[in-house]
Formats: C-alpha cells, structure tokens, sequence
C-alpha cells in the first residue's frame, strides 16, 4: 500500500502558510523525484538524490512518502494529471465544429513529452515494474487516457464509441501512440517525434473516423 502522512498545521514561514509550505514541499519533490527516475532510473536512484534535488530534508521526504517505492507512485501520478491537462487544455482551445480533434490530440500529447522529457520517460518507461502498485496504476493511465480516445472518437462516430468493444479498442488506440512515442524514448530520439504526428494522426483516423 503506498501512503502519503500530511505533516501537522503550524504558523506562516517566510510568508507561506502550513498548507502552503506542505504544497511547496510536496512538489519540488515529486519533481525532482521525476528528474532523478528520469535520469539514473529507478534502481540506482536513492532517497537521498530525490532530498538533494529537492532542496528539502529525509524528515520532509518521509512527511510524504513512505518509501522510494511511494515517491515514484508520486512521480507517475504527477507525470498522468500533467499530461491530461496539457490534451484537454488544447482540446477546450479550439473550436470543435471546426477541428480535427484527432490531430489536436495527438500532437498534445505528442508535445507535451516532447516539453517534459523526464516526464515522459517516467510515463513511458521508468516506472515499468517497479512494484505492484505502480503497475496497476500504469493500468489506471491506459484506462484514463482511453477515456479521452473515446471522448474524441464519439465526436466522429458517438454509437462505435459507445459499443461495447469500444473501450478495449481505445487502449489499443492509445497502445500504438504510447509504444511509438516508448520507442524514440529508448533510442534517444524523443526529439523527433513531431515529425511522426501525421502518420499517427491518419493511423488514428483509419480506426476512429475512417469515413472523414
């Protein structure tokens, strides 16, 4: 079970409040617990690296995390609402009577790994079988973004994303983006995947509105 302990209430430091400092806190070190991961891995990054980056303490570590295991549990979560609220930030911009909101989506996500790196590595590829727990949550990140699949697919097609098979086949959907964006990950080429974006684009469209 990977659990978080909130440190008690007290008075403003250097003008922030408790609550304010435990936001800072928190933040600044599931940040750099996504930038050491990101770039030393899992297994040869220490509590210790993840403090240091952070600028904090093991007392302020521990106050959040119960472990290594729990910080990384952090960072993938982190990493998840990050890139939900790149897509649907750019999917509420436009104007979707007017839109290709298959390509809106896509390059969202597509940019935003490109933006954050070392949130995409944790996305893509650090986190991978690091314990049960966070296994399960890479299932919840398949099941959430498909979510959004869906939500794009039923402005073209709204009965095929209502089907029954539709949610299995939306993780597919999601499978090809995430194993192509996992590829240039491994390869040192993240960089280049803008220009992969139409070819994404128009495999996506074959299956979500093949008729367009």
């Amino acid at each position: 079970m990977v659990t978080v302990t909130e440190p008690s209430a007290g008075r403003r430091y250097r003008g922030l409040s408790a609550e304010e400092r435990r936001v800072d806190q928190r933040e600044r070190l599931t940040r750099a617990a996504i930038n050491e991961f990101s770039c030393r891995g899992y297994h040869r990054t220490s509590v210790e690296d993840i403090v240091r980056s952070a600028r904090t303490s093991r007392t302020a570590f521990y106050a959040f995390f119960d472990n290594r295991e729990a910080a990384m549990y952090g960072a993938l979560q982190a990493s998840l609402h990050s890139l939900l609220a790149a897509v649907r930030k750019r999917m509420a911009e436009v104007d979707r009577d007017d839109s290709n909101l298959i390509e809106v989506g896509v390059t969202a996500y597509v940019e935003f790994l490109v933006t954050d790196p070392a949130a995409a590595r944790i996305l893509l590829l650090e986190s991978i079988g690091t314990s049960p727990e966070v296994n399960e949550y890479r299932s919840h990140i398949r099941r959430r973004v498909s979510t959004v699949v869906r939500d794009i697919w039923a402005e073209y097609d709204p009965e095929a994303a209502a089907s029954p098979h539709a949610s299995a086949i939306a993780v597919g959907i999601f499978g090809f983006l995430l194993e192509s964006m996992l590829h240039l990950v491994e390869s040192g080429r993240l960089d280049e995947a803008p220009a992969h974006v139409p070819a994404l684009v128009r495999a996506a469209e074959r299956i979500l509105a093949p008729a367009n």
